[in-house]
C-alpha cells in the first residue's frame, strides 16, 4: 500500500505541474496571438493546451483527494508536528489562488478560440 500512496503523490505532483504548465502556456498564447488572426496551424495547438489544463486539472483534484486521506499516514513529520498544519494551509490557499488563475486563463483562452472559430 506504501508504494501504490507514494505513486500517488508522485502523480499528484506531475499532474499539478502539468496544471501550471498549461496555464502558463495558454497565458502567453493569449497574451502574444490575437486569436482572430492566430492561424489556422495554432488552432489545434490552442484546443491542445485548454484540453491538457482541464485533464490535469482534474488529475491534481483526483489523486490530491487521495493525498489528503493518507498524509496523516504516510507523509506526516513527527518532527513538526502540528506545528505542519499552518505551513499546509497557506501553502493549498496560494495553490488554489493559482489554480482560480489558471482556470480563468484557460476559458479565456477557450473562448478566443471559439470567437476565432466562428469568425
Amino acid at each position: 500500500m506504501a508504494i501504490l500512496v507514494m505513486l500517488n503523490s508522485y502523480m499528484h505532483d506531475l499532474a499539478t505541474a502539468v496544471f501550471a504548465v498549461s496555464a502558463i502556456t495558454a497565458y502567453l498564447l493569449q497574451r502574444s496571438l490575437a486569436m482572430r488572426a492566430a492561424p489556422q496551424s495554432l488552432r489545434p495547438v490552442v484546443r491542445g493546451v485548454v484540453r491538457v489544463g482541464v485533464v490535469s486539472l482534474v488529475w491534481t483534484l483526483v489523486f490530491g483527494f487521495v493525498r489528503g486521506l493518507t498524509y496523516r499516514e504516510y507523509e506526516w513529520v513527527e518532527a513538526a508536528g502540528r506545528d505542519q498544519v499552518p505551513v499546509l494551509v497557506v501553502k493549498h490557499v496560494i495553490l488554489v489562488c493559482l489554480v482560480v488563475a489558471g482556470i480563468v486563463v484557460l476559458a479565456r483562452l477557450r473562448r478566443l478560440q471559439r470567437l476565432a472559430a466562428d469568425a
